[in-house]
């Protein structure tokens, strides 16, 4: 069963249960209510009825008048009986075979006693006189009460019926306003594609659970789509870079064996296929650490920035001896802003490449500040190299994609995508400021 039907089930029993609970106490009131009023009535002709047999002998004609009209007023369709002190009657204007003993002794017990038998309703009065004591019972049928009582029921049954019948309709109608976000959610989960541009849910903003929850949705799909991306391109960009060093070693490999060659020629053919497969290993190593990006990004700690550089610079001296120029301007009391919550493996492979880049493509030395605005960590890496044509900045992003003026200069294309990828990854932005033959600035702000 649908949670939309549970809903509507449960709500209209709730609601049922409610509606019939409530209608069942308004009528047990309204019959106890009428049942008090005419007990009151037959209490007071018990009363007069008690004066009118009791009191004639004791009143002189004009105190017995009053009782005696009043008593004439009395329905005729009650029964009434007063019983002496012996239990027998002494007045009795219709027999009331319902009574006992029993009945009698808890009249007299409580001065008054009503009750009913089937559909007949009794009042009993203990009334002192000088002649002795008398029990005097009221009976009668009320015909009003039991019309009362089944019209009530018609009433408060078809009331009940109908109002389910509203009630359901309503909340069926309430409950498909209110889940067809989630029906158009589902719609649009049946019809995504992987390979669609904007991989991601459209709902309206409703600021509440659902719209939390198709958020959350929607950060999910994202990390699909890079990862079903990421995986797409590096078997797209596998198949089609990984041709060119295989092809090399293949020919040289074919030549190598085409007929007898000297030691020299040897030695110049293996040098060659160790270069292409130098080149393919770290074609490899890149397409692997491209695709793992996402997935090793969730271990992350505390890690210095500063520090980083400083490994990283260490690292490549050896082949950029006196390349680079570190500047800090942070204040000693801000120099918190120098840590970061990263992954460091990522974050150093990430500011390796860029550094590289600049030492490789520089003529002269690189600049790398360090330096603090609005309490966030700057980080400008300026080169004086070949530059970058301001048409081909937004290129850079792509893997192995390489600038027209980078023929002479060994690469692959790999290492600013796999920086780039990276430090959005760590909601770090990324700046470049470059011209042919005017030096690039890379500029780097951490949040």
């Amino acid at each position: 069963m649908k949670i939309q039907h549970k809903i509507i089930l449960i709500t209209c029993a709730i609601f049922g249960f409610v509606f019939a609970f409530t209608s069942f106490i308004t009528y047990k009131s309204f019959i106890k209510s009428s049942e008090s009023i005419f007990y009151k009535d037959l209490s007071r002709t018990a009363q007069i009825s008690a004066m009118f047999y009791l009191e004639k002998d004791e009143l002189n004609r004009a105190n017995f008048l009053p009782i005696q009209n009043a008593f004439y007023q009395l329905n005729p369709d009650r029964k009434i009986s007063i019983y002496d002190q012996s239990k027998t009657t002494a007045f009795n204007t219709e027999s009331q075979l319902e009574i006992n003993p029993e009945v009698l002794e808890t009249i007299k017990e409580k001065s008054a006693h009503q009750f009913s038998i089937n559909d007949t309703y009794y009042y009993g009065l203990f009334y002192e006189d000088n002649q002795g004591d008398f029990v005097v019972i009221v009976s009668a049928k009320n015909a009003l009460i039991e019309q009362q009582k089944t019209s009530l029921l018609i009433i408060l049954i078809t009331v009940f019926c109908v109002g389910m019948l509203i009630i359901t309709l309503l909340i069926w109608q309430m409950a498909k306003y209110a889940y067809k976000p989630v029906r158009n959610i589902i719609h649009q989960v049946d019809t995504l594609d992987l390979n669609s541009t904007e991989l991601l849910l459209s709902y309206p903003k409703t600021n509440d659970e659902l719209e939390n929850l198709f958020a959350a949705f929607n950060n999910l799909l994202k990390e699909i789509k890079n990862s079903y991306q990421q995986q797409k391109n590096f078997v797209d960009h596998a198949s089609h870079e990984l041709k060119t060093p295989l092809a090399s070693i293949i020919n040289a490999l074919e030549v190598t064996l085409q007929r007898p060659r000297t030691n020299e020629e040897y030695k110049e053919n293996s040098e060659n296929v160790l270069q292409s497969a130098l080149r393919l290993e770290r074609i490899l190593k890149n397409l692997l650490l491209l695709s793992g990006i996402q997935r090793n990004l969730k271990d992350k700690h505390d890690v210095r920035i500063d520090e980083t550089i400083w490994e990283i610079i260490e690292a490549l001296l050896p082949k950029h001896q006196d390349r680079f120029q570190v500047e800090i301007n942070i204040l000693p009391q801000k120099m918190q802003i120098l840590s970061a919550i990263a992954n460091e493996t990522l974050l150093y492979m990430a500011m390796f490449n860029l550094i590289e880049n600049a030492a490789k493509f520089s003529k002269d030395q690189v600049l790398i500040k360090l330096y603090e605005i609005d309490n966030k960590l700057k980080i400008d890496i300026k080169d004086q190299g070949i530059g970058i044509s301001p048409d081909e900045i937004q290129f850079l992003r792509q893997p192995f994609y390489r600038g027209k003026n980078t023929e002479k200069i060994d690469g692959n294309g790999l290492g600013f995508s796999i920086a780039y990828l990276i430090l959005e990854a760590h909601h770090i932005s990324i700046n470049i400021k470059s011209a042919p033959e005017q030096g690039t600035t890379i500029s780097l702000s951490f949040p």
